[in-house]
């Protein structure tokens, strides 16, 4: 455990007037519970919006509730993308189909989408994943001849837009995440919006039949969200990341996570939500551009293909082997630069899924999962932290280019049995 400046990898900071809004909201559920819907009804455009405890319980509710609608039972999802999502499938009782992705864009290898999405299909994922937009009316002109619905993942996205409508307004049913590190947080919870009425009644029902949280659940969820507060901070977060039994930035697969209302704590967390977004985003968007003209040209950056304002939740790159982004990690870790390996493997590497998907071929997803790395953006990271992310992955581009040119030499071998050449 080093005391030094450490970035985390993702960031939502909270303002002490929230924390009280979140005291509010205990006192006063039911105003602060409608004024958050009135307002996420008129951000999005949409006739209905439920809150609940999670973007992965949103998702399952919804795909329960398409599959009432439909019968179907196969969820299209990339081949790369958070475990939070099979997970939800699973949980809901329903099959993943994987579509590879296209390692420029991060979204659906459009030839292979028009491969899977058959008649057995209930809905199609659309995951803008790390804020980068996809062409979700592309998805739809798509999936709808073939009664497939789609569903449009914003867990990552929240402030992006497309052609002026914000990201969740585009697919038949979406859904938001309010997780530690998304865009915007309140420790967690989750948003369905929708504009269909079928979907809307459907959603309705389901939602009128779960629990709330307690009030123990409530009061624990703020304390951790006013700690986390504090402890984020590039000086301060050195200690957190330092302490193994945290577990900061696991991924896990599991499906017994809880499926609850969304509690008028966390809708008061909310309070100043407009304000937050709009200073997240603009911060994310700021840097994704710095880093762009400063990483070296080499180096693989994502270009989203759609129109319109991406998020970048974190800026990725590809790096050129999986030895190179192992070493990136590596220095990130020792300088506190921040720098996430993000989900380590393809879906269909998880283990509790590898023996029912084992016959679904995405080979660019297994690449893009060995070989991504993603930098941070939020509004936490200054300008010398974007000079010192630049220069760790310029050094490692660096450290590359020497290892093949001495392979290429024939020397690779000796460099190999002698560390101490390095």
């Amino acid at each position: 455990m080093k005391a030094q400046r450490t970035l985390p990898p993702s960031a939502a900071p909270i303002d002490w007037r929230d924390l009280v809004e979140g005291l509010v909201g205990l006192v006063r559920p039911h105003a602060t519970m409608h004024r958050l819907q009135a307002e996420f009804r008129a951000h999005f455009g949409v006739k209905h919006v439920w809150f609940v405890s999670s973007g992965k319980a949103a998702l399952t509710l919804i795909l329960q509730v398409l599959h009432r609608l439909s019968g179907r039972s196969q969820v299209v999802v990339p081949g790369y993308t958070c475990f939070s999502v099979p997970s939800a499938v699973v949980r809901a009782g329903l099959s993943v189909r994987l579509c590879d992705m296209n390692p420029k864009t991060l979204e659906f290898d459009a030839r292979r989408l028009a491969e899977v999405a058959d008649s057995e299909v209930l809905c199609v994922l659309a995951t803008h994943l790390l804020g980068i937009g996809v062409d979700v009316p592309r998805v739809a002109g798509l999936c709808h001849p073939q009664g497939i619905f789609v569903v449009e993942d914003v867990a990552q996205a929240f402030g992006g837009k497309c052609d002026g409508k914000p990201f969740g307004s585009l697919g038949d049913v979406s859904f938001l995440s309010f997780g530690r590190g998304k865009n915007i947080t309140c420790g967690s919870g989750g948003a369905i919006l929708t504009n269909d009425d079928r979907i809307g009644e459907a959603l309705a029902q389901e939602y009128a039949q779960l629990p709330d949280e307690s009030l123990a659940g409530r009061l624990k969820n703020w304390l951790e969200v006013a700690v986390t507060q504090w402890l984020i901070h590039p000086s301060r977060y050195w200690f957190p990341a330092g302490l193994p039994f945290l577990k900061l930035g696991d991924t896990k697969f599991y499906t017994d996570f809880p499926i609850t209302r969304m509690d008028s704590v966390r809708a008061g967390l909310l309070r100043h939500w407009q304000k937050r977004l709009s200073r997240s985003t603009a911060s994310r968007v700021e840097h994704a551009e710095q880093l762009r003209r400063l990483v070296p040209s080499h180096v693989q950056t994502i270009t989203p293909s759609s129109r319109g304002q991406s998020v970048y939740l974190r800026f990725p790159l590809l790096m050129r082997s999986k030895q190179a982004k192992e070493a990136l990690c590596r220095r990130s870790s020792e300088q506190g630069l921040g720098i996430s390996a993000l989900y380590p493997c393809a879906v269909k590497q998880i283990a509790e899924l590898s023996g029912t998907l084992s016959t679904q071929q995405v080979p660019e997803s297994t690449m893009i999962a060995e070989r991504l790395v993603t930098l941070p953006t939020h509004e936490l990271v200054s300008d010398s932290d974007l000079v010192r992310l630049n220069a760790a992955v310029e050094s490692i581009d660096e450290m590359q280019d020497v290892h093949q040119a001495l392979e290429s030499s024939g020397a690779g071998r000796c460099v190999q049995e002698s560390p101490r050449a390095h």
